[in-house]
């Protein structure tokens, strides 16, 4: 299996369990700036990574910059949230933690200098992105 299709893979199963625990819909493709829909209206993007990459390294998750920008408007009328949901090295789930984007902007802003956003080179986006350590988002 490719390291794209299992990160697929892992993302849908992600937005599955977000949607169970927080008792709301997963949607996908219904819009690219969330996942899952609560009872009350209110979108959830998930998001999720292994504490420790396979190279060793600390999970990052991946930000896009449009999706952000349609989540920090929602999150104006307190309608959007991000769930961070971050796996153990044999794929257990070890947390499940929600952000509300204008603190997300906070942890984008801390990480790095200059602009925070990068191009991403991905065929299938054509928005900017920032990969966070699972650290700066969530409680150890």
């Amino acid at each position: 299996m490719t390291q794209r299709r299992a990160n697929e893979r892992q993302g849908e199963a992600a937005d599955e369990i977000v949607a169970k625990e927080l008792g709301g819909e997963h949607v996908p493709g219904e819009a690219e700036w969330y996942d899952v829909v609560l009872p009350s209206g209110t979108k959830v993007e998930v998001k999720s990574t292994h504490i420790r990459l396979k190279d060793g390294s600390e999970g990052r998750f991946r930000l896009w910059e449009d999706q952000h920008r349609s989540l920090l408007s929602a999150d104006s009328s307190g309608t959007a949230w991000y769930a961070f949901v971050l796996f153990g090295q044999d794929d257990e789930l070890l947390s499940i933690q929600r952000r509300r984007p204008s603190t997300v902007t906070d942890a984008i802003d801390d990480v790095g200098e200059g602009d925070p956003w990068n191009l991403a080179r991905h065929c299938e986006r054509q928005s900017r992105q920032k990969k966070l350590p699972w650290s700066e988002v969530m409680d150890a």
